[in-house]
């Protein structure tokens, strides 16, 4: 059995003659460190009158390129992170997609029932699920807007737990439904692949080292650097939005580090996280048509 499939971190590799092979410890504080300073750059550019898209752009770059740059002089542990300046694409791993496929069966339906419900009571007025953040928003200056984001939102929603309708997004069906086909490829290529090379690939991989794992989960290691990962990731979310809403997405990322480590590929997490980006598209539009 590989160390993908029993879930086991991939052993150390051999650097060559030449190379430089940071402690665990300095490693840990260089990602977390990055990681920052890649956070704070998007914010600092987002003062100057530079286009979203631009901007995103670079983000994306940095995403993809610095951890293959900052371990350019540690082969081995590129191999390992699966990153690396000569190949920022993670090589492809049909293990990966399957674990994937397999995840997205179990987790999608029951998430699927989960979102219908919770906005049926949401849209009726029920916002008691919701005290905990709306708690936040009100003493933490500068964030805020959920109560008023969801009142936006459910304007549109037709009542009931089920929408009358399955609908696409309209951007979807443009060109022909090429609209589709370049919604999955920015999915993928520009949201999350880029977002799981960096937090997965480099940052988790980094602070496992300092803190190895010692339990298993659904016979994964994970530890407290998956946690730690996985909490940078949701805190980074706040970025592009102030909304304290945003933080759940540490919950997501404990799953899609859970399937960085049982597939051993990227590609695993970056199809899920794509997928379920683009579930989440399907729900808004049927859920609150236009």
């Amino acid at each position: 059995m590989s160390e993908a499939e029993s879930g086991e971190l991939p052993p150390s590799s051999v650097d060559p003659p030449g190379s430089e092979v940071a402690p665990a410890p300095q490693l840990a504080r260089q990602a977390i460190v990055v990681t920052l300073g890649v956070y704070l750059g998007y914010l600092l550019l987002s003062l100057l009158p530079l286009p979203g898209d631009l901007r995103y752009l670079l983000l994306v770059g940095a995403f993809y390129f610095l951890p293959g740059w900052l371990l350019r002089r540690e082969p081995a542990r590129q191999a390992r992170y699966q990153v690396g300046p000569d190949r920022v694409v993670p090589p492809w791993s049909w293990r990966g997609a399957r674990v994937a496929a397999v995840s997205a069966l179990l987790v999608f339906p029951p998430f699927v029932l989960l979102f219908f419900w919770f906005y049926s009571r949401v849209c009726a007025g029920d916002l008691s699920m919701l005290a905990p953040v709306t708690w936040v928003e009100g003493i933490v200056p500068g964030v805020g807007g959920l109560e008023d984001y969801l009142h936006r939102l459910c304007r549109p929603h037709e009542g009931g737990m089920w929408p009358q309708a399955l609908r696409w997004p309209a951007d979807w069906l443009e060109h022909g439904g090429l609209g589709f086909v370049l919604a999955v490829a920015v999915e993928v290529f520009a949201v999350a692949l880029p977002e799981e090379v960096f937090h997965r690939g480099y940052l988790m991989s980094a602070l496992e080292e300092r803190w190895p794992p010692r339990r298993r989960v659904l016979g994964v290691p994970l530890g407290l650097g998956a946690v730690l990962a996985s909490l940078v990731f949701a805190v980074g979310h706040l970025v592009g939005m102030a909304e304290v809403a945003r933080l759940a997405t540490f919950f997501p990322a404990l799953v899609f580090s859970w399937l960085w480590r049982r597939s051993g590929s990227l590609w695993a997490p970056a199809l899920f996280h794509a997928a379920a980006n683009l579930l989440m598209a399907v729900l808004i539009a049927s859920t609150f048509p236009t």
